[in-house]
């Protein structure tokens, strides 16, 4: 639109200027010009102007073709968004009437929970009122009566409640005291449990020919011969194994068998292996003995070094002698220092518990005696003799030292992951404690809990009295100590239960009479002894509650 008209503009402008020409040039032929030259002028821009009037024309409808065009495209787009205003709205009036019946709803829940309230607390009253026209009662007066009644009963109880009360206390804060103390030991225990000591492996045999078996096999049971171990051959799994109790001499085994193996080396050339063998597991033996009683600030002869070596190459229900030992020590060390005791005789006497198991398969006899003796002979203080012999009770302990050997040793093997069983050993042990239980006259049942570190035996109440109980668990725990190998200890526990059941029918006993019979007097509400009055402790405390 906006072209047209500078079109139209510049058309009436070249008009007027057309005009004004064909003016000059009238004036100019009345002197000079001829008519022809004039009468050309004017057609030339007659026709001009009108060349000029179409064109603008053409360009002014074309403008208004494009801007009704442009017209069209707004309204299509304002209708479009018309219609997505329309969906909107649409949409936000059912939400608001979503809203509307919830709204309504709600109120509605409202108004119903505050009424069933009303009535509720107005069924209330009414109970309470009832109960109080009832009993004739206040909840003053039925909560006085209460209490003397209870006062009454317990008269004659109050010295041995008294008693019962002041000795559950202090056995819980003794006991807690201990456990706490115990905690504090494990929890400062930060040793590493990792076990780097080496074990025997059958030997495959798989790939062998006839004759590199035979050699083998030769070179191997010269191995066995020279160092006390048995030889086991398995044809079906195609393996052999050397099995031997001493500790040192299933090293050397083990280390000469694998130089065997690798090497496919004769008999004749065994024993330079045995020896070179030898020699280097006793220089580590030597080694790991005097970094341990480094570590744990103990000295001693050379020998005790040797000893606790040896140590590293001997389990215990598959967990390390030396390892174990030294865990002993350090829960010992901190015990005692919790405890006011010598902290380096503690450490010792733990660190050395266990040091007859280094020499139990030359010597007889049990460990404990044997490692007190050994410590004894090389003149160690007789107070950790003493605790090393009677950490088992192989010996009674008579001193604080042995009790937190014993202590510090039933931790460190009864700690979950310690120690491991085949399934069969532990299936064996819990049958075991069964049938030591159960063979006892008047056991019902028996059933063995925490991985048979614990047994509880159900008696029946007819033939075993209370004053039985006490020697039937001495007596069983005794067989189990002489009759099974356990780590750690076993609680045994004996349940006596006694159940009797009676009903009461249901009676209606006035309540009134009672009241008033308790009243009369002087004014003052008394006890009442007689049940019959009718005036128990249900009706009371059910008047209370309410």
């Amino acid at each position: 639109m906006i072209i047209a008209a500078v079109l139209i503009v510049v058309a009436v402008v070249l008009a007027a200027v057309g005009i004004g020409a064909l003016v000059n040039a009238r004036r100019g032929s009345q002197d000079t010009s001829p008519a022809p030259l004039v009468s050309q002028s004017l057609a030339d821009a007659s026709q001009y102007a009108g060349a000029l009037v179409a064109e603008a024309r053409t360009s002014a409808l074309h403008s208004h073709e494009a801007a009704m065009e442009e017209v069209k495209e707004r309204l299509a787009a304002v209708e479009g968004r018309e219609t997505v205003i329309a969906e909107r709205h649409k949409h936000l009036r059912e939400r608001r009437e979503v809203f509307d019946d919830r709204r309504f709803a709600y109120r509605k829940r409202r108004d119903e929970i505050e009424e069933r309230r009303a009535r509720v607390a107005e069924q209330g009253a009414q109970i309470e009122e009832t109960l109080r026209a009832k009993a004739a009662l206040d909840r003053e007066a039925a909560a006085a009566l209460v209490l003397e009644r209870v006062q009454s009963e317990l008269v004659a109880e109050r010295a041995a409640l008294v008693e019962a009360t002041v000795a559950e206390i202090i056995g819980d804060r003794v006991e807690t005291s201990a456990n706490d103390l115990i905690v504090q030991a494990v929890e400062r225990q930060d040793a590493s449990n990792v076990d780097s000591a080496p074990r025997m492996s059958p030997l495959s045999l798989e790939g062998l020919d006839d004759h590199a078996r035979e050699r083998v096999l030769s070179a191997l049971t010269v191995i066995a011969e020279q160092t006390g171990a048995e030889l086991g051959i398995d044809t079906e799994k195609q393996q052999a194994t050397l099995r031997t109790v001493d500790p040192i001499g299933r090293e050397i085994a083990r280390q000469a068998a694998l130089e065997v193996v690798d090497r496919r080396i004769q008999a004749t050339e065994v024993p330079p292996v045995i020896q070179r063998a030898r020699r280097t597991t006793q220089r580590r033996v030597v080694e790991i003995g005097e970094r341990a009683l480094w570590q744990m600030q103990i000295e001693g002869r050379p020998e005790l070094a040797e000893l606790v070596g040896t140590l590293h190459h001997r389990f215990s229900y598959g967990q390390n002698a030396l390892l174990h030992c030294e865990e002993t020590g350090h829960l010992c060390g901190v015990l005692a220092a919790e405890m006011g005791l010598p902290q380096d005789l503690a450490r010792e006497a733990g660190m050395l518990h266990d040091i007859g198991k280094a020499v139990d398969h030359d010597v007889e006899g049990v460990h404990a005696i044997i490692g007190g003796e050994l410590l004894r002979v090389l003149g160690v203080d007789p107070g950790i003799v003493h605790a090393v012999k009677a950490h088992h009770f192989d010996e009674e302990p008579s001193t604080d030292l042995a009790m937190l050997t014993i202590c510090a040793d039933a931790i460190s093997a009864s700690r979950p992951g310690a120690r491991r069983d085949t399934l069969a050993t532990y299936l064996l042990r819990l049958e075991q404690l069964q049938t030591i239980a159960q063979r006892h006259g008047g056991v019902d049942r028996a059933f063995p809990l925490q991985a048979g570190r614990e047994l509880r035996v159900f008696v029946k109440a007819s033939q075993v009295k209370d004053t039985d109980m006490p020697p039937l668990s001495s007596e069983i725990a005794r067989e189990i100590e002489s009759e099974m190998q356990y780590p750690g200890v076993i609680k045994v526990t004996v349940i006596r239960e006694t159940t009797a059941t009676a009903t009461a029918p249901a009676q209606l006993v006035p309540v009134r009479a009672a009241v008033a019979e308790h009243t009369n007097g002087n004014g003052h509400q008394e006890p009442v002894a007689d049940d019959s009055l009718g005036v128990d402790d249900d009706d009371v405390s059910a008047s209370d509650e309410v």
